[in-house]
């Protein structure tokens, strides 16, 4: 029986000196934040380049949540946004049939481009109608040089195409002879190196590699868009399901805050 009682104390007497050792394994500390939140948002090819600095600067605003920014054209993401693919959308068109729930983030504006080079300074509406209708044939009869006009255009549920059917040519058709692009980047770069070309955009998209011409005698600037001085100015917004709420709602009001709105002023209009 004292053997038996021997090879039972052992082990525990075992156990226990490893249990106080010194080289006892610490575990580590359990985590004291939660993981980001991931907001997949949907954003107009035309308005994706104010998405870069958003997006970083939000991550820096709060540990909570990250965006996503998802580029498509306006069709495209209303789709994805009813099958909820997408948490929410950033768009200048709104389809009259659309249930969603919207709220304004940003004055933006349709612009009128034309290459670098185009002595044509600013035009009016009636005049974009005659140069895109093909009305208006040559560029000398509006005060350029002589060159036949070529108009530039986007592909069918663009929102920028919808708005400028809308807002400028009205019932008018424009040219059989529009050089139609499925995206805006390569609309600009093909205005960029065609001297008698005319196309539009957004204000958000513009780059340096063309030039937008003032409509009625206004230019399209982030002031005159808060303003809407700029005829052709046209709200960005911020499209969901339902009203937002958590994270995603958190990210709308930050987007309509000053530091939001400080952000999306360095291209486009505020609202506030």
């Amino acid at each position: 029986m004292e053997i038996a009682a021997t090879r039972l104390v052992w082990p525990l007497l075992l156990l226990l000196s490893a249990c106080g050792g010194s080289d006892r394994v610490t575990p580590p500390p359990l985590a004291t934040t939660a993981p980001r939140a991931l907001l997949n948002v949907g954003v107009s090819d035309n308005a994706e380049p104010l998405t870069p600095a958003l997006a970083s600067a939000y991550e820096v605003e709060t540990e909570r949540a990250s965006v996503n920014f998802v580029a498509g054209n306006n069709e495209a993401l209303f789709d994805d946004l009813s099958s909820e693919q997408l948490d929410a959308i950033l768009v200048h068109h709104i389809p009259e049939t659309s249930e969603a729930w919207f709220s304004p983030v940003a004055l933006d504006g349709l612009v009128v481009v034309v290459h670098p080079q185009n002595a044509v300074a600013s035009l009016t509406l009636a005049q974009i109608q005659g140069l895109f209708s093909g009305e208006i044939g040559n560029w000398g009869a509006v005060g350029g040089a002589d060159l036949a006009v070529v108009p530039y255009g986007r592909e069918r549920g663009d929102g920028s195409r919808t708005l400028f059917g809308r807002r400028v040519m009205g019932a008018r058709p424009v040219s059989i002879n529009t050089v139609i692009h499925s995206d805006g980047q390569s609309l600009l770069e093909a205005i960029a190196g065609d001297e008698a070309a005319i196309g539009y955009t957004m204000m958000g998209a513009l780059d340096d590699t063309v030039r937008a011409v003032a409509v009625d005698g206004i230019a399209p600037t982030p002031a005159t868009a808060a303003t809407q001085e700029y005829p052709l100015t046209v709200p960005l917004y911020f499209v969901a399901n339902t009203e937002p709420q958590g994270e995603l709602r958190a990210f709308l009001a930050w987007l309509q805050s000053p530091e939001g709105q400080a952000i999306v002023s360095e291209k486009v209009g505020s609202v506030r």
